[in-house]
């Protein structure tokens, strides 16, 4: 029997989204590739040219532009920039409140050409003649607000789409991790030589001389320890970061492996912490969280790790520790966390989701196992216990 032709609108459609699936690709190992030569750069300079190479092809602009605030926060310069005439704009140092960078400081969100809608009639005839062919994404570090990434000109015609805004605020926040990476370490290789050079006047400066290297060589080791805190650390909870999480993680594996021990790792999720926000504002949720992160140190044992992965997700590593004792980790938990929080004059209630795996059943390297832990707090949400331990067959 003859199988019948598919219409040809239907096979333009079916080319179309494999064009499109296509592209996707492409931007997928686009992005992948720049974040692991991102996170493995650690010359600033460097980061910023790569940053705006990528930039370029990613969302296939005629100039790419990377604006950032000095010191003070009262003026920005272009530090890099690729494409057409940016040779001439590289080295400008504009006033903040200047063009649409300005606009994108003082919103605190991206510009493009979609923005246009949110303007007054008064103003949007201005920006439409000449900002409309400019796509702008604000660059949030951790402690301040670093720039923007700018897209100038489509290579082609048109506007930039929300597709082309959707990517580069994704490729933004690998650029901005980057580039205080790189600041960070700048600034320790500046102590180190500093530090060098402080012994060598030890060598050469009398008794009160030395006195005082010592005083500024304290005070630089003061330094660097709040530098290597402040890269490992998160800022708002002061627990440690993703980072150090997962190096506790993969430590607490190896030492398990070898002494052929359990480990165990519990996920932690605050449902319906948006609402906070939304409700009550983001300096509430911001206290919230706070507290969260000493109610989560009353649980630890002094081997354990309390870490925050980000937004409203935590994390507990217990070394030695099998399926039974993390259940009960996990009761305790969800004990000192049932009493509703004082926030200010308000008083805010919150639910917790937990999810457990095990080390070695539930994954034997880091990723599997946090797949496993993600998987089970996805299940702890339907439970009646609020925890739940991983099982491999159950439904992701």
């Amino acid at each position: 029997m003859m199988r019948e032709t598919p219409p040809v609108d239907l096979e333009k459609r079916i080319y179309l989204l494999e064009g499109e699936l296509h592209d996707r690709e492409i931007e997928i190992s686009l992005l992948k590739e720049t974040a692991e030569k991102l996170a493995s750069e650690l010359d600033l300079e460097k980061v910023f040219q790569l940053a705006v190479e990528r930039a370029r092809k990613l969302i296939m602009a005629e100039t790419v532009l990377l604006p950032l605030l000095n010191e003070n926060g009262t003026h920005y310069t272009y530090r890099a920039g690729r494409g057409k005439n940016a040779e001439e704009i590289v080295g400008e140092t504009l006033p903040l409140e200047f063009g649409i960078c300005g606009w994108v400081w003082r919103h605190k969100r991206a510009w493009w050409h979609g923005a246009l809608g949110e303007l007054e009639a008064a103003e949007r005839t201005r920006w439409e003649r000449e900002a409309a062919s400019v796509i702008l994404v604000p660059l949030f570090g951790k402690r301040q607000f670093l720039g923007g990434l700018a897209g100038i000109n489509k290579i082609g015609g048109g506007d930039f789409t929300r597709r082309d805004l959707d990517l580069l605020t994704h490729f933004s926040h690998q650029v901005s991790f980057a580039i205080e990476n790189a600041t960070l370490f700048e600034q320790l290789n500046k102590a180190k030589v500093q530090a060098e050079e402080y012994q060598h006047e030890l060598q050469l400066l009398n008794a009160e001389l030395e006195r005082r290297v010592a005083q500024r060589t304290s005070a630089l080791a003061d330094a660097v320890k709040e530098l290597e805190h402040l890269a490992l650390h998160d800022l708002l909870t002061d627990l440690p970061n993703r980072s150090l999480v997962e190096d506790r993680l993969q430590q607490g594996i190896l030492i398990a492996r070898r002494e052929k021990k359990l480990l165990s790792i519990i996920m932690i999720d605050l449902i319906q912490f948006k609402n906070v926000n939304d409700k009550h504002g983001h300096d509430a949720g911001d206290q919230l969280l706070r507290q969260v992160a000493l109610r989560l140190r009353k649980v630890l044992r002094q081997s354990d790790t309390a870490g925050r992965l980000g937004g409203d997700q935590f994390a507990l590593v217990l070394p030695s520790t099998d399926a039974a004792g993390a259940v009960k980790v996990a009761e305790k938990l969800l004990k000192v966390m049932g009493p509703a929080f004082k926030v200010g004059d308000k008083t805010i209630s919150v639910i917790s989701s937990l999810g457990i795996a095990v080390y070695p059943e539930h994954g034997e390297d880091v990723a599997s196992l946090c797949h496993s832990a993600e998987a089970a707090k996805r299940e702890a949400k339907s439970s009646k216990t609020g925890y739940c331990v991983h099982s491999p067959g159950a439904k992701k």
